[in-house]
């Protein structure tokens, strides 16, 4: 029997009953993944005991027997960590010597990741890595608002490179841009799959047909817990459209920290009547909101591979995102944009529903290429990489 442990710089809430919670991401079907190769998975990461917790659309109970958390000390942002330091390290190293018979994958960029790839570097025992993002773009200028921001950005890249140079097997979520950025030693085993969870495609669906129209729907997907999808960015872009003949109203879904800034800013800048924040909601709501759009934005200021722009690709939404992360994998160097660039932004907004065989174009090509990131086709490249790990350390 061979065990994984799971090391995840995400945040969980227990109630008073001793459930855990997650975020949409972090679904039964993701444990279900690691648990059709490993026996358990003991998942190393913040938990906030919350007697008072009162689960949300988006939360998502983790009640799998196998999947079993340790649950390391709750903390929030930079700060945070400093001062739980020493409890974060010790409650690591405790579990390492107690559990027996593990595998190890910690998921990176990440300060949890880190700091357990250390000490299982000082252990001589050996680790995978999964890599989802780019610490480059998540501490650029503009995402995060700290006075050591840029000490943060330069030691991140610093140790997620050390942290490849030193693991057994790598897991990117693009194809090619995180690998020629960080680099992997020729001896070790590497493969990419991103983490979406698309529905089931459907092949006969009615795609999108450009119409002559005087009112448009834009949808944005992410958390606004930090601007890393760059909101304020979006809500100027559709001021500069608004200032047109043409309506364009944008619904953005997620919730976090910024949304309460980002209506005050919708309402500076007098577009109150064409934004609606929907916080978190159930993904048949996403899909739903979707299928309303004509045209989905992500303008991050830092990315991975987003899932987000895969499930607007699957139903056929032409896509404008920006020149960061795997997003120039995704879409075409039509549809890019330079980050922090409102002006660029509501310009090919308007490129796009003013060119009926561009629009109808782009809606094909994105259906056609989300096939490629069907389920079947992730999960060989996923089931490759964790039996290497179970089988050879």
């Amino acid at each position: 029997m061979k065990n994984l442990v799971f090391v995840t710089e995400a945040r969980f809430v227990k109630d008073n009953k001793g459930n855990i919670f997650g975020d949409a991401s972090f679904s039964n079907s993701l444990w279900e993944r690691y648990l059709s190769v490993f026996d358990k998975v003991y998942v190393m990461a913040r938990v906030n005991p919350d007697s008072d917790f009162i689960p949300k659309n988006d939360s998502i109970p983790i009640n799998n027997s196998k999947v079993i958390f340790i649950d390391l000390p709750y903390y929030i942002g930079p700060l945070g960590y400093f001062k739980n330091y020493f409890r974060l390290k010790k409650t690591i190293i405790n579990s390492i010597k107690t559990l027996k018979n593990c595998s190890y994958i910690c998921r990176l960029p990440g300060q949890l990741g880190t700091m357990t790839v250390n000490i299982l570097l000082k252990n001589n025992l050996k680790y995978a890595l999964e890599i989802v993002g780019d610490p480059d773009d998540v501490f650029s200028p503009g995402t995060i608002q700290h006075p050591l921001r840029a000490y943060f950005r330069k030691s991140m890249i610093k140790s997620m490179k050390y942290s490849i140079i030193n693991a057994q097997a790598v897991l990117y979520v693009t194809k090619h841009t995180l690998q020629n950025k960080y680099p992997f030693p020729k001896n070790i085993f590497t493969t990419y799959a991103s983490n979406v969870q698309l529905n089931k495609l459907n092949n006969n669906l009615e795609l999108k047909k450009w119409k002559p129209k005087n009112k448009f729907n834009i949808i944005s997907v992410g958390s606004l817990e930090q601007l890393y999808k760059s909101p304020d960015i979006v809500l100027e872009a559709i001021k500069i459209l608004n200032k047109s003949d043409l309506e364009f109203k944008l619904t953005w879904v997620g919730d976090g920290h910024f949304k309460k800034e980002m209506i005050q800013l919708a309402e500076k800048l007098n577009i109150s009547n064409y934004v609606n924040f929907i916080g978190n909601v159930d993904k048949t709501i996403v899909y739903e909101e979707l299928n309303k759009a004509d045209i989905f934005v992500l303008a991050s200021r830092t990315e991975g591979l987003p899932r987000a722009i895969i499930e607007a690709m699957s139903i056929g939404l032409p896509v404008i995102g920006t020149r960061v992360g795997g997003i120039p994998e995704l879409i075409e160097d039509s549809v890019l944009i330079d980050k922090n660039d409102a002006n660029q932004l509501a310009d090919r907004i308007n490129q796009l529903i003013k060119n009926e065989d561009f629009y109808n174009n782009q809606v094909k090509r994105n259906f056609d290429e989300s096939k490629e990131y069907n389920e079947k086709s992730l999960m060989k490249r996923r089931l490759e990489f964790y039996n290497y790990i179970k089988n050879d350390f």
